[in-house]
């Protein structure tokens, strides 16, 4: 008797301890979940988004934010299809304004403001062999001299454009009236860091067809990130529309107090010095 009393006691405290062992791991289940959030940004803001990635989820350890890069133009296509985007950075104020006056509306109420702002730049590669029209170019209007053959840009076709970054170079090459001058040396990137790729390698492949590249125009940015081209020329800010990086928040958001969150973080402090001081953008 006192056997089996011993045997079915044992049974109860091994129960017991399996139900307060099972117990404390349900508990911990929720304190360790994370929340995806589904950053679409501008190809531009890649290297400081990163960095400053590394520092928000250090700080939101629960928080797994994942970047979507590329042109604003292609992100916005993408958006309206039905990517499953939580926050839009584009490069311009077109492309968040198509999401914004869409009936209705697909930004939440009071979440689009500006994170940074940027210059655009002509550049020329640095690397042997540089030819005799990059070794002499000093402005974009010398970008009309006959040694230069090929000028590579943002591809600024569509409503909105395509590359932000192209559509503010064509404005500036406008405002100096070399636009049409220029436009049969033009060869168009898919996006603003494929422009500083072409400048470095000094070739373009269009249609097929391997083009030589003599100079491009980037964001000031961009042109900082690279060892292998060299700055010729800032536009002035009265040449195209300001250059700002406007963010929102869609409503198909389904992690929206995450998303609020994040987009504070990028104004706030610590994400601001990393844009200014580590990668040269200007404050909003």
């Amino acid at each position: 008797m006192n056997r089996r009393r011993l045997i079915a006691w044992i049974a109860t405290a091994v129960t017991s301890m399996m139900l307060v062992i099972g117990s404390q791991f349900i508990n911990l289940s929720p304190a360790s979940s994370t929340t995806t959030l589904n950053v679409y940004a501008a190809v531009s803001l890649t290297n400081a988004l990163n960095a400053i990635k590394t520092q928000y989820q250090n700080a939101n350890p629960t928080v797994n934010v994942v970047y979507t890069f590329g042109a604003s133009g292609t992100l916005l296509s993408q958006i309206q299809a039905g990517a499953p985007a939580d926050i839009f950075i584009s490069a311009a104020t077109d492309q968040i304004d198509v999401l914004q006056n869409a009936s209705p509306s697909k930004l939440v109420a009071g979440s689009r403001k500006n994170v940074v702002r940027n210059r655009l730049v002509l550049i020329a590669p640095t690397t042997p062999p540089v030819s005799a029209g990059s070794a002499a170019l000093t402005s974009f209007n010398g970008l009309t001299n006959a040694n230069i053959t090929g000028i590579a840009i943002g591809d600024y076709t569509g409503t909105p454009p395509l590359v932000p970054a192209g559509n503010y170079t064509k404005q500036v090459l406008t405002s100096r009236g070399i636009f049409t001058t220029l436009s049969p040396k033009l060869y168009l990137a898919s996006n603003v860091r494929n422009v500083l790729t072409a400048v470095e390698n000094k070739t373009l492949l269009v249609g097929g067809v391997n083009k030589t590249i003599d100079a491009g125009a980037v964001y000031k940015t961009d042109a900082a990130i690279s060892n292998k081209v060299r700055v010729v020329q800032t536009a002035l800010t009265t040449e195209s529309d300001p250059i700002v990086y406007p963010l929102g928040i869609l409503t198909r958001t389904t992690v929206l107090t995450t998303a609020q969150s994040f987009s504070n973080y990028l104004t706030g402090t610590t994400a601001q010095n990393i844009f200014k001081n580590n990668y040269g953008f200007l404050a909003p």
